[in-house]
């Protein structure tokens, strides 16, 4: 049941523009019920085995869209200042859109410009033409893609909420033990602060 129930709510996830409506714990029903074939030993000379790895693969797949997708529609329809059903959110994601529309406010509010009032008639004189000035060209940021982020699987000691990676993207949250594939940069510093581990992966 915890596949097909991932696999339903990946794809009416993908299919619809709107926020879709989950229960509160799917997310991290489905965090768990990964966690656990993750911990589960493949033998891929058995035909068991191959299909618990393969189950890995598309489950795992499934619930970083699924989150991704979920993310990327809060961000876009709040960013756009367009309404959200709070409904169809997670606690998790209640609180990611609260901070982030404080974000956004406090951005908004300190971008905006003062209103430059005109001198009186009298005062007025003409300005001499200032000479042109050259402006430099900011030197370009790095961009970072998905695709290029490094990824790699730690096991948590401590309790994590949600966190956002270095490529964007939403991770977590994790409870002690269980695993997680995430950004080595943000690995590093968890594992700096004791609060995960790495775990070697065999080829």
């Amino acid at each position: 049941m915890s596949y097909s129930t991932l696999q339903k709510a990946w794809e009416s996830e993908l299919k619809e523009k709107e926020l879709q409506n989950i229960p509160d714990t799917l997310l991290h029903e489905m965090r768990e019920y990964i966690a656990a074939l993750n911990r589960t030993p493949t033998d891929e000379e058995t035909l068991s085995g191959q299909l618990t790895k393969k189950e890995k693969e598309y489950a795992n797949r499934m619930l970083r869209e699924l989150t991704e997708n979920r993310l990327r529609k809060i961000v876009t329809r709040e960013a756009m200042g367009e309404a959200i059903d709070a409904q169809a959110m997670t606690p998790e994601e209640q609180r990611l859109h609260s901070n982030l529309r404080q974000l956004l406010t406090g951005y908004r509010q300190g971008a905006d410009l003062p209103e430059v009032k005109e001198a009186p008639a009298q005062a007025k004189a003409t300005p001499p033409t200032p000479a042109p000035v050259k402006r430099m060209k900011p030197a370009p940021q790095p961009v970072i893609k998905p695709d290029e982020v490094e990824l790699i699987v730690v096991r948590f000691l401590q309790p994590l909420p949600a966190i956002m990676g270095i490529d964007m993207k939403a991770y977590g949250p994790f409870q002690p033990e269980e695993l997680g594939t995430i950004p080595a940069k943000n690995a590093e510093n968890l594992i700096k602060r004791g609060i995960a581990k790495q775990v070697e992966v065999e080829p």
